[in-house]
């Protein structure tokens, strides 16, 4: 097992129950009687407030309050004779906590404004899930602030034990931070003071604001104000909620931009992070864990020597699974009903009921609130009015790091930003089409370039900033940077929308496969790579993939749905049924990067081909490219230039020197390639190098592209495509000498 480092217990030491200036505000969350809830903020320095359920209470009571009731005799000091037997009567550590401080207690001078928590000694000794979610960014125009939403901690097990450092007494939560099974040597991973003990010896009251200092998240982690630009200026505790049997509380952190001198005029911006500890009790004992199995992906747990599958539990005495949807736009709502209903109809013929259910909340819904994307309570599902983010879809999940069970999970939804790009996408795509119906061609090519600038322009300034976080030791997930759960909003150039395809079709297709995708990670599912080699290519609804967590281009994205992979694994997660078909799935860390894994990885698993023959589609889109650089339907001069395309050659070349370079290692789990035209056997690598390279030399050194340019309208225009195909030549060198497989001497043309 892992030691914890001292530094990771005193960072997680400030970051329970930190100093809070709070008010009062109450109001019913929208879970049903048993598990009745109050939000419990304290500004008006006079608190005293149970919040909880009929089988759980806690008691939340300010300063003032906790005087009042010294005075009256309703709790007594922790060094009284009554206080010392009854915490040794209750689950207790032999050890010292070791952020705790001897004495430090006495020299406190507590505020007037800050809250004590009267925990039940009943709950001491119970085992917990502890772990934080961001929940709210309040600035609305950086991506990379935006991006920040939903990173989390990942749940970790603890016991609540008293322990004492001296005269001083603690409830401390003690639990293994990773590679955790039942030997593991548990720690002490954060101690809260114990002030008093109430008068009949049911409740222990702890000490919100005697950490010593404050939780303050974003400056975790980004120390130097490096990424975010911005340092703290402050952090404080603003809200306590206990409902589902889970304990939770709000930490806002106040920043402002870095070099600032004038904090008090400046301009701030919030953090919330929503910290919970969720009784494990609560946690549902018919719930079967299932480890990892071949031939389907599944998310797995982080924290346990043997991880497990994440996945929902379906024996919640047959209860859904339920989703509230944020902020939805009238137009979108039946959209987004039918995501969840077509999960649903697989979730009929494999579990015999539908998993999953939803209400639509309005922003001016009162609940809107207090159900927030992040709390452990809810899975929320949020068109983001809030924030932008470089994702298109985000869906994230919380899973018990013991079993796999799915705790809850979150997709966000970039709405706006969405509309807005394929609004103007649509636009121009009608303009070009009218012109080229025309005959003037270059003017639509003009159009098209001119939009993909723009287009792309917008799609590379969105955050390229990666975070490197930690809090203390463990490491938090920014799931806006995890190439497991990225979404395709940069896929590909915009080509011209697909013919015969409205706006209002098409985005109702486009919402329902994102949604689809994102649900399916919420799951439990992962990325898959080889659904395309599944497609049949009718143009029909599924008939581009057999994986909605496949990643398409735009041209195929609207049509994509759930399919026969994704029901072949949700069989596997859901009911343990073995998948029958083993070579229909890879995932991210399956594709070939540099070199040395180009010549291991198998060449059909990309996220970036689409189609059933992904040499075929390659080919395609070096035609393309060429089609573009060259303009070979007109005379007119190229308004594109290489450069411009280079992103799209990369691809094209990677994708197809990929063959050439695994066929000796991989060639014989191909499962699409043999077979078509004069293509070679797969026990025939030199073969399959020799086609490779031919396929490319026939791309990029036809003679007819002489012959094309040689008949431009004018010397400029001649020289323009000249120059880029001299560059297509050039760079198409330079890719494959990074994939290693060809010398520069071989591509030459004759």
């Amino acid at each position: 097992m892992k030691k914890i480092k001292s530094s990771m217990i005193s960072v997680l030491a400030l970051a329970v129950f930190a100093t809070a200036c709070i008010d009062v505000k109450i109001g019913s969350t929208p879970t049903n009687s048993r598990n009745k809830s109050n939000y419990v903020n304290n500004k008006t320095g006079a608190v005293n407030q149970h919040i909880g359920d009929e089988k759980v209470k806690l008691h939340v009571l300010s300063q003032n309050e906790l005087g009042l009731m010294k005075l009256g005799g309703k709790i007594q000091d922790i060094n009284s004779i009554n206080a010392k037997m009854l915490l040794k009567s209750v689950p207790h550590s032999s050890e010292a906590p070791k952020n705790s401080s001897k004495n430090k207690l006495n020299s406190l001078k507590m505020s007037d404004e800050s809250l004590v928590l009267g925990f039940p000694t009943g709950l001491v000794g119970e085992q917990n899930i502890f772990g934080a979610v961001i929940t709210k960014v309040t600035d609305k125009t950086s991506d990379t602030l935006g991006g920040l939403k939903l990173t989390d901690l990942s749940p970790l097990h603890v016991r609540t034990l008293i322990a004492a450092d001296g005269d001083d007494l603690y409830l401390s939560l003690v639990g293994c931070a990773s590679e955790c099974d039942e030997t593991s040597e548990q720690q002490s991973l954060i101690a809260i003071p114990i002030v008093n003990v109430s008068e009949n010896m049911d409740t222990i009251y702890l000490d919100l604001s005697a950490l010593g200092g404050s939780l303050d998240l974003i400056k975790m982690l980004d120390p130097q104000g490096n990424y975010t630009k911005l340092v703290s200026v402050s952090s404080a505790a603003t809200t306590m909620d206990y409902s589902v049997s889970t304990l939770v509380f709000d930490i806002v952190s106040t920043m402002v931009p870095k070099g600032t001198t004038d904090i008090a005029n400046a301009p701030k911006t919030e953090f919330t992070v929503r910290w919970y500890l969720k009784l494990n009790s609560a946690s549902n004992p018919a719930f079967i864990s299932r480890e990892a199995t071949e031939g389907v992906g599944f998310f797995k747990t982080e924290r346990s020597t043997i991880s497990k599958i994440t996945r929902f539990s379906t024996t919640d005495f047959g209860r859904s699974v339920k989703y509230y949807i944020k902020n939805v736009p009238e137009q979108f709502k039946p959209v987004f009903a039918k995501a969840f209903d077509n999960w649903n109809i697989e979730f009929t013929k494999i579990i015999g009921r539908d998993l999953l259910s939803y209400e639509f909340i309005d922003a001016t819904d009162a609940r809107s609130e207090q159900i927030i994307a992040g709390d452990i309570r809810y899975n929320v599902m949020e068109w983001d009015l809030n924030n932008i983010a470089p994702y298109g879809g985000l869906g994230p999940s919380i899973a018990n790091q013991f079993t796999g069970e799915t705790l809850s999970a979150n997709v966000l939804i970039q709405g706006p930003t969405i509309i807005s790009l394929y609004t103007k996408w649509f636009a121009l795509s009608q303009t070009a089409s009218n012109l080229m119906a025309q005959g003037r061609t270059a003017e639509a090519n003009k159009i098209v370039a001119s939009f993909n600038k723009e287009a792309s322009a917008e799609i590379a300034n969105r955050s390229k900033v990666k975070f490197a976080v930690t809090l203390g030791g463990l490491n938090m997930n920014v799931h806006a940077q995890k190439v497991e759960l990225e979404d395709p909003m940069i896929k590909n150039h915009f080509e011209i929308v697909p013919a015969g395809v409205t706006f209002e079709n098409y985005m109702t297709g486009y919402f329902t496969e994102m949604l689809e995708h994102e649900l399916g990670h919420n799951l439990g599912l992962r990325h898959n790579f080889k659904g395309n080699l599944g497609a049949y290519e009718t143009g029909e609804k599924g008939s581009v993939s057999r994986s909605i967590m496949e990643y398409l281009g735009r041209p195929y994205r609207h049509i994509s749905a759930i399919g026969l992979y994704d029901k072949m694994a949700i069989s596997y997660g859901y009911r343990g049924v073995a998948p029958k078909n083993l070579n229909w799935f890879c995932t991210d860390e399956d594709q070939g990067t540099d070199k040395i894994s180009f010549a291991v990885k198998s060449p059909e698993c990309t996220k970036s081909d689409a189609t059933s023959d992904p040499f075929s589609f390659w080919e395609g889109r070096l035609n393309r490219v060429i089609d573009l650089i060259i303009d070979t339907k007109s005379a007119s001069a190229p308004v594109w230039t290489t450069a411009e395309v280079n992103s799209q050659i990369d691809e094209a070349v990677t994708g197809l020197t990929a063959y050439a370079a695994s066929a000796e290692k991989t060639a014989s789990t191909w499962t699409n390639f043999f077979g078509k035209g004069e293509r070679p056997d797969k026990d025939d690598a030199a073969g399959i190098k020799e086609f490779v390279l031919g396929a490319i030399k026939k791309k990029i050194c036809n003679p007819k592209l002489a012959e094309l340019i040689s008949a431009k309208e004018s010397t400029e225009a001649i020289k323009t495509a000249q120059d880029n195909l001299d560059a297509l030549k050039k760079a198409v060198e330079e890719k494959t000498l990074e994939v290693a497989v060809y010398s520069a001497e071989q591509l030459k043309c004759e």
